[in-house]
């Protein structure tokens, strides 16, 4: 251990758990983050509606329940395993201030069950880190519409000039590939999630091109939700069968 250059008057000092808490936590939330992220209906390809709203602290119980339940070498299918184990650290490090200015977005249908999920987190004012995108419900083009919902978040409703992402599986890259993205150089720049490749869009490109084309494939959404429908979205609930498999 090291020593001091000069005399110190005391050889120990004790710090409160109100103060060693302080350094632990992720930085004060960004400003930017009190705005809300106006919830909006999703058509889906069976004909149900879907509601994606944010999500709250008081969404996280029924959120992780919905994980644990891929934390399982039985759903190794797809990825759904280490996508599922990663993006339950990230629900809980939200929950007890472990991660910097996440935002979370839930998917649910009429009577408030878990439908999909989607996460990312600010980087600094002008950068956004996507994190995951979990789907429950395969086959009705919720994945493709519930990111393009965390892409909004961060450019319209919060004002990020960049959007970073990385692909843990091959869904999640063609999906990736739809909303045209281009590659960071790698490895000189890597992702946060594991080091892998970065793939970006930015403000520019999402105004002029991958909005529009959603809204002509009507898969963006459209507002406003009512408050009596939003509200039925509380509280929310775990997803009752996981509809995963192709």
């Amino acid at each position: 251990m090291a020593k001091p250059n000069v005399p110190i008057s005391i050889t120990d000092m004790k710090f409160s758990i109100e103060d060693i808490e302080d350094f632990l936590r992720g930085a004060p939330p960004d400003q930017k983050l009190s705005i809300e992220y106006p919830a909006k209906y999703i058509q889906l390809g069976n004909g149900e509606k879907a509601i994606i709203r944010q999500a709250k602290l008081e969404d996280a119980p029924a959120i992780l329940e919905t994980l644990k339940v891929l934390i399982d070498h039985k759903y190794d299918r797809d990825f759904y395993h280490l996508v599922g184990v990663r993006t339950y650290s990230e629900v809980l490090a939200w929950t007890q201030n472990r991660i910097k200015d996440s935002r979370t977005l839930v998917a649910t249908n009429e009577s408030g069950e878990l439908m999909a999920l989607v996460n990312w987190r600010m980087w600094n004012a002008q950068i956004a880190i996507s994190l995951h995108t979990m789907t429950f419900k395969r086959k009705a083009g919720l994945g493709i519409a519930a990111y393009a919902a965390k892409i909004e978040d961060a450019f319209d409703y919060l004002n990020s000039q960049e959007w970073w992402a990385t692909f843990e599986s091959p869904f999640g890259f063609r999906m990736g590939f739809r909303f045209v993205h281009e590659q960071k150089p790698w490895p000189e720049m890597q992702h946060e999630l594991g080091g892998s490749r970065i793939y970006y869009l930015t403000k520019d490109h999402w105004d002029r091109i991958v909005k529009p084309k959603l809204m002509q494939r009507g898969t963006f959404g459209e507002r406003p939700v009512s408050k009596e429908a939003l509200a039925a979205t509380y509280p929310l609930k775990p997803t009752e069968t996981l509809e995963i498999d192709l």
